[in-house]
């Protein structure tokens, strides 16, 4: 018995064919209509004011302003969402000498964040009447009365030269932020035979007499040396690349380095080992 073969005759097949088509071509219009709604739907928003900025937050400032930040920012409630790129706001804001670090996020509420890293106060340089607060990258702000001194940064007095100073904010930059805090005033005082000299006074009493060169290395001893000392009994410390040498204040104590009374005499001076 042979198997009986289903024959499937040309005028059933092609009304099938034509259904099978009619349904992908539907589909493929669906699609691409999709597509193009998207697309348009997307344009006018962009276009409108539904896509606008509608706040700019600014976090992290302390020494400059907001609004100055806002400004270099270039970032308005007048413009889209999406109609710029977040690195370049940062480097534009970068380009302030305040700032060291910027970071600028959309958020999907319409608003944009600006943080902002400052670069440290590290001193306040006298200018006679005023301070003119320094940072760290050599900037200095805008002036402030001496009555309005906080002691959250040592002065630096005497440093008119120009390469003086910078070595000397170098040096200043190098130093750990708990020996920073531990000077109050830096007296720049040359000698013929060291123009690098500088006289410190420290928030703990003891006075501190040492160079320019090589200000950080020698300043991270200061802790191990004043261990070893009587705190009730300040002096001068001295030191250099070959070590340090204490010398004990005289009765008449002083902290004006311009006067430097110590007791005299190898009784009253200590030649200090450092710790390894």
């Amino acid at each position: 018995m042979t198997e009986e073969k289903k024959v499937v005759s040309i005028e059933d097949r092609i009304p099938r064919l034509r259904e099978a088509r009619r349904k992908q071509a539907n589909r493929r219009f669906i699609f691409y209509f999709t597509i193009l709604l998207v697309l348009i739907v997307l344009v006018v928003y962009l276009q409108s004011p539904l896509s606008y900025v509608r706040k700019v937050k600014v976090t992290g400032s302390q020494f400059i302003s907001e609004e100055i930040i806002l400004k270099q920012s270039h970032l308005s409630t007048e413009q889209s969402l999406w109609s710029f790129q977040l690195k370049d706001i940062e480097a534009a804001i970068l380009a302030l000498p305040e700032i060291e670090s910027a970071e600028v996020k959309r958020l999907w509420s319409h608003t944009v964040t600006i943080n902002v890293t400052e670069h440290k106060k590290i001193a306040y340089i006298d200018q006679g009447d005023y301070l003119a607060p320094l940072l760290e990258s050599g900037h200095t702000l805008d002036y402030v009365e001496k009555v309005d001194y906080k002691g959250d940064a040592p002065l630096l007095i005497g440093f008119d030269d120009e390469e003086i100073r910078q070595l000397m904010i170098e040096g200043l930059q190098a130093l750990p932020s708990y020996l920073l805090s531990h000077i109050s005033e830096i007296y720049h005082q040359p000698t013929e035979a060291n123009p690098y000299q500088v006289h410190l006074n420290m928030i703990d009493g003891f006075e501190l007499l040492t160079t320019i060169r090589g200000f950080s290395e020698h300043l991270k001893v200061y802790p191990s040396v004043v261990s070893q000392l009587d705190k009730e009994n300040p002096g001068l410390i001295e030191i250099d690349h070959s070590g340090a040498i204490f010398n004990q204040f005289s009765n008449e104590d002083t902290t004006d380095p311009d006067l430097e009374i110590y007791e005299e005499g190898e009784e009253n001076q200590l030649i200090i080992e450092e710790d390894e």
